[in-house]
């Protein structure tokens, strides 16, 4: 068990330097304006790359989920956090399997967003059990989760509330604060063990 806890954190690690490092090896990629999907997009030079990396991803949060739901039946805590990351791991899977423009991509992509209720199902189910801070951090990261999901979401329905050129960061934003979150939340239950 204690060695898939660690897929949380290295999942969070993996994601954001090796999406920063490979958008950086795409020339005129720009991090600020565009998706980390357009990294490897179909004729991308780093579409390859980009599916590998995915399924690397994909793999480490599947890890992790089942880590959590080991945990948590050790420790007679709520599966349901566990089965939420579980679901980010699929639908990543998805994403990489299914790389933009394909029309799967974005339904995989929306499909994430189930995954991104896992810290508030660990603020909710889990906030005696692991302490304060844990409690704290879940429900903060939760609202960070939802300010990403709206501002990821807002060009279909409010496209002036933000210039469309800095849609790669309000992406990433989103991202990172899930991935950062995964990571703390791996470090915290390996502490618990």
């Amino acid at each position: 068990m204690m060695k898939l806890l660690y897929s949380g954190w290295l999942a969070a690690i993996f994601f954001i330097f090796g999406s920063v490092i490979l958008g950086s090896l795409l020339p005129d990629y720009s991090m600020v304006s565009q998706t980390v999907s357009e990294i490897g997009e179909k004729g991308s030079a780093l579409y390859f790359s980009w599916q590998l990396f995915g399924f690397l991803i994909a793999a480490l949060l599947i890890a992790f989920s089942i880590g959590l739901l080991i945990f948590a039946r050790k420790k007679n805590l709520s599966r349901v956090p566990g089965v939420l990351v579980l679901f980010a791991g699929l639908s990543e899977l998805g994403i990489s399997f299914f790389p933009s423009p394909h029309d799967l991509h974005n339904v995989f992509g929306l499909s994430m967003t189930i995954g991104y209720f896992a810290p508030l199902a660990f603020y909710l189910l889990w906030k005696d059990k692991l302490g304060q801070v844990f409690k704290k951090i879940s429900l903060a990261a939760f609202i960070l989760i939802i300010l990403g999901i709206f501002l990821n979401l807002s060009p279909a329905f409010a496209p002036k509330l933000y210039p469309i050129e800095y849609y790669g960061l309000v992406q990433r934003f989103l991202l990172f604060t899930f991935y950062l979150y995964l990571g703390f939340v791996s470090m915290k239950t390996l502490s618990f063990i």
